[in-house]
């Protein structure tokens, strides 16, 4: 069976963020637990995950485009690729939505 990596890179990389950022917010509220209730666990595991993403792709775009410090124009991400909006905006929309879900159930 042979697995084609550069079809799983192009078109479901999306998919492998979101997982990552789930597995990460469970991570964060399992660490988190230890000085809050779980309700407050959750929303920092969820808004670390978020955050996470935001980052990583802002970093990634200042790397690409040879941005010198301070970096303030990697905060313009309308200038970002679209491959790094769609590893970003993905997994930053499904830890919001379950942030919101998580506050309204609680």
């Amino acid at each position: 069976m042979h697995i084609d990596w550069a079809l799983i890179q192009r078109d479901w990389d999306w998919a492998g963020h979101m997982l990552e950022a789930i597995i990460m917010a469970a991570i964060v509220s399992l660490l988190a637990r230890s000085f809050v209730k779980w309700r407050d666990a959750v929303i920092v595991g969820l808004a670390f995950a978020a955050g996470h993403f935001h980052g990583r792709e802002k970093r990634d775009y200042e790397v690409s485009v040879h941005m010198q410090p301070p970096h303030l124009e990697g905060y313009y991400f309308w200038n970002w690729s679209w491959d790094q909006a769609t590893d970003f905006w993905p997994a930053a929309l499904l830890c919001v939505a379950l942030l919101l879900w998580w506050i309204r159930k609680n």
